[in-house]
């Protein structure tokens, strides 16, 4: 019986994930470059690099629901050696600091349907702060000047001082003419979001979000002043 229902849960769960030839923005035929930033919270610089998004236009495996897609780090050694001075924002006890992780390489998952465009947000590294903010999100039925959208995350164990609720809320706001690159986008929607911490505080998400393109930049704020910024840099398609 328990076997009947893991099949039948998995099932489900293949049928609910798009089809690769429905998806726009998370199309397997794209790649998406961004140039990534992290600013200490004195406002130093710490690191530049360029990260990218490919989409695999596969059910992502920890959650058949959702479509994969593989994130990419360029970090470099000087990267490493840069945070070895910049406490782990994860860290519980700050005389004994968790270490970072570096990785080059990860996958994980999407939804694009016709209700809405929502991704994890790239959090490995230097980045994990993301965690902590609204994770990039469009509700499609409420995108207009003063659309409002909540959701609440629970945050488990595995993530040190991050755990905890939070509790998201966004608002769309305006339409803008944004260039990326050789792109040029007219109607970028302008989404400004909070993340209220039940214990860190408030953390903000202002993004833009391109029908086409998706998220197109994301300029975070963390409770403790720090900022991240991922800004799109260029698209490529096969096969053009």
């Amino acid at each position: 019986m328990q076997l009947t229902i893991v099949y039948l849960f998995s099932l489900l769960g293949i049928l609910q994930t798009p089809a690769a030839d429905s998806l726009v923005i998370f199309n397997p035929n794209r790649t998406y470059s961004y140039q990534a930033s992290f600013v200490s919270p004195s406002g130093d610089t710490l690191s530049r690099e360029q990260i990218t998004l490919q989409p695999n236009g596969q059910p992502w495996k920890y959650d058949k629901t959702q479509t994969a897609f593989e994130i990419q780090y360029n970090n470099t050694p000087e990267d490493s050696l840069t945070f070895l001075s910049y406490v782990n924002p994860q860290s519980k006890k700050k005389k004994k600091p968790k270490s970072y992780v570096w990785i080059d390489a990860e996958t994980t998952g999407a939804i694009e349907d016709e209700h809405q465009v929502w991704m994890h947000p790239i959090r490995s590294n230097q980045y994990n702060y993301t965690e902590i903010a609204p994770f990039p999100k469009v509700m499609l039925d409420s995108l207009k000047a003063g659309g409002e959208w909540n959701n609440v995350l629970v945050i488990m164990m595995g993530w040190g001082a991050f755990k905890g609720k939070v509790d998201n809320h966004y608002q769309a706001v305006r339409q803008e003419t944004r260039t990326y690159g050789s792109l040029t986008l007219e109607n970028c929607w302008l989404i400004r979001s909070i993340g209220r911490h039940s214990k860190l505080g408030n953390s903000h998400l202002d993004f833009y979000f391109h029908p086409k393109y998706g998220f197109v930049e994301m300029n975070y704020r963390f409770y403790d002043g720090a900022k991240i910024s991922y800004v799109l840099e260029e698209v490529r398609e096969k096969g053009v």
